[in-house]
């Protein structure tokens, strides 16, 4: 009994034993040494490309079954090299349909029927390249965009064609802002009547050396509020109208607009342009540019026919148009107010026209440098508005540069237009200055304050221009101006002026 009680007060006080020991070494002392670099050793190398992840290995779901090695691999050949590091894709729509409209090329190169769906598949920045009829044929489609891509003709025997089907668009961008939709060496062809070619809707949209074809549709380009349009060495085809942006950005260089249809006055309803009403803009008939509230600049490029060349309401960082060439429009330039941005006109020349250059009141424009030849009535008229009019030549014209009162406008060219209000008050008037106007057939120039069978005020000044007229053409034709423009240092001469042209 005694030794039973001894052995378990030893058991007792062996855990009080067990912890009087001293602390042991720290356990993880002994662990095995690892055989990978430490994060301060990864630093020393950190472009080192980063292993890819084995497909077989499925962490959080069963794995998919693996696919048997195909024999012709899938890869991009040498014919079509990736851009930049980005992938190319290849569209031949005289392939027939096959399995989801896909196909592969000798190489392994996968192939689509349709450049719809080949924009589907494409990542961002991927480039598109389309056959041409002759090697494929006409991709009869309406194209919808929604990523930054290029799209471009593939190999050297002409232009890629996209027709629209009847009534649906040739192209829809609508892109994320930031980013661009590149279209190279790519015709477009719609008869869409009241559904325009290509609609911008968003996003930045580069057209170069391309054409479009939209005759018996109203709008070639129709660019929105939120677009972005950049054309270089483009053509347009049309007996409508050209491009039509509003609250928009616009940047055309060398980009040729011929103007088919009927260009008389009773084609063009202009309805009413606001800046700020975003459903104002009714602009309906024949204009080649037709820019409301918009900004940007045309370098470049010509325009030939149409009810009006270049419609041009600017918005605050103004529009600029230099080295533009119109003929045989009834109005080569019709000047409206915008957002208080300037409309700049720089070495235009404008021939064949009724009306060169129509200024609308409340509208900031500058014009210089200018030729204009051959107007059935006006080279130049300004209704009151505070425009500069300064170092142009006006050649064979009824009347050669027009002041009228603000009150007087629209014209009678214009019987559909109506526009927000006017300014009828002292905004300065125009400065028409250092002009060279020639072989009118009544006056050089004509300043008429009369409007509504009452006089108007008008301001403005008449300074330093050379004046050819010979009888009954007179230089200045002022009998109707009671609030008198100031008039100083002109030059009349009554005689025929010598005009090679």
């Amino acid at each position: 009994m005694t030794a039973r009680v001894m052995r378990w007060s030893r058991l007792s006080v062996l855990p009080l034993a067990v912890l009087a020991l001293p602390a042991a070494a720290d356990p993880y002392d002994n662990l095995p040494p690892y055989d990978y670099p430490s994060e301060a050793a990864t630093q020393g190398a950190p472009y080192d490309p980063v292993p890819e992840i084995d497909p077989s290995w499925c962490r959080w779901r069963p794995c998919a079954p693996r696919h048997p090695v195909q024999s012709a691999p899938r890869h991009t050949g040498p014919n079509l090299p990736g851009i930049n590091g980005h992938p190319t894709l290849l569209v031949d729509c005289g392939r027939p349909q096959g399995p989801r409209g896909r196909h592969h090329g000798p190489h392994g190169e996968r192939v689509f029927t349709s450049v719809n769906e080949a924009a589907e598949f494409a990542p961002p920045n991927a480039t598109i390249l389309i056959v041409p009829p002759g090697e494929g044929m006409t991709c009869v489609e309406s194209v919808h965009v929604r990523g930054p891509l290029t799209i471009a003709t593939y190999g050297g025997s002409g232009r890629a064609v996209i027709q629209a089907p009847a009534g649906a668009p040739c192209l829809r961008a609508h892109i994320p802002l930031g980013d661009e939709l590149v279209i190279d060496g790519v015709k477009f062809i719609s008869r869409g009547r009241e559904t325009p070619c290509v609609t911008v809707e968003a996003g930045r949209v580069v057209m170069r050396n391309s054409a479009v074809d939209s005759r018996g549709t109203d709008w070639g380009f129709d660019v929105q509020e939120s677009g972005e349009l950049i054309l270089e060495n483009a053509k347009i085809e049309t007996d409508a109208s050209a491009v039509h942006a509003r609250r928009a950005a616009v940047a055309l260089k060398n980009v040729d607009i011929d103007i088919a249809g009927r260009n008389m006055a009773a084609s063009l309803n202009l309805g009413r342009t606001d800046c700020l009403d975003r459903k104002a803009g009714t602009i309906h008939g024949s204009v080649g540019l037709a820019l409301e509230c918009s900004e940007g600049s045309m370098e470049g490029g010509s325009i030939i026919g149409g009810a009006v060349g270049i419609l041009a309401s600017a918005g605050t960082r103004g529009l600029r148009f230099t080295d533009v060439k119109i003929t045989k429009a009834d109005t080569g330039m019709l000047i409206l107010p915008g957002q208080r941005g300037v409309v700049t006109v720089e070495r235009a020349a404008i021939a064949k026209s009724h009306d060169g250059i129509v200024v609308a009141p409340g509208a900031e424009s500058q014009i210089t440098g200018s030729v204009i030849t051959d107007s059935r009535d006006t080279g130049i008229t300004a209704f009151g508005a505070g425009t500069l009019i300064a170092s142009n030549k006006i050649v064979n014209a009824d009347d050669g540069i027009r002041l009228l009162a603000p009150a007087a406008f629209p014209p009678p060219v214009f019987p559909e237009f109506s526009a927000v209000a006017m300014i009828d008050g002292d905004d300065g008037g125009p400065i028409v200055q250092n002009n060279l106007v020639a072989n009118v057939r009544h006056a050089a120039v004509r300043i008429d304050a009369r409007a509504g069978g009452r006089q108007h005020r008008l301001d403005g000044k008449l300074m330093g221009n050379t004046l050819y007229a010979m009888s009954p053409a007179v230089c200045i034709d002022d009998d109707y101006n009671d609030d008198p423009v100031r008039v100083r240092a002109n030059t009349c001469n009554r005689e025929r002026f010598f005009w090679p042209f």
